[in-house]
């Protein structure tokens, strides 16, 4: 066993309780990595998303406080979503599932077919984030 606690809950189930829900992590990594700020952006970037889930999923974000509404006008008003410093720490978290997906399911992810390794998919801003972590 690699743990040197015992948890009173699985830290893995309690955090896949969140994360784990349909869309949760896409829109989390829209905002965070892809800079889709507002509702129309990520709709559009989701395809096969309804426009009453991904309303749902942001409100259950927001309510963890994962992500953080910004308006920035009232009338008319304008919302723009922005993660919060519990929404920033899962990105890395979210890079490490696509190096795998990119490692494991090259076939699927990569039109060449080719495994790629997660210094080969981030700039230097994304292994800066990265080393900060891990």
């Amino acid at each position: 066993m690699f743990l040197k606690f015992r948890f009173a809950e699985c830290p893995v189930s309690v955090s896949l309780g969140v994360l784990g829900k349909k869309w949760a992590l896409v829109v989390l990594r829209d905002i965070g990595i892809y800079k889709k700020d507002r509702f129309n952006m990520l709709l559009k970037s989701l395809p096969g998303i309804s426009p009453r889930v991904l309303a749902t999923r942001l409100k259950q974000l927001e309510q963890i406080g994962l992500i953080a509404k910004v308006e920035e006008r009232k009338a008319p008003s304008l919302v723009r979503w922005a993660l919060t410093k519990k929404g920033i720490d899962i990105i890395p978290i979210i890079m490490m599932i696509a190096a795998y997906g990119s490692k494991y399911y090259a076939d699927v992810v990569f039109s060449d077919g080719q495994p790629r390794r997660l210094r080969e998919l981030l700039n230097d801003e994304g292994m800066e984030l990265m080393y900060r972590y891990f």
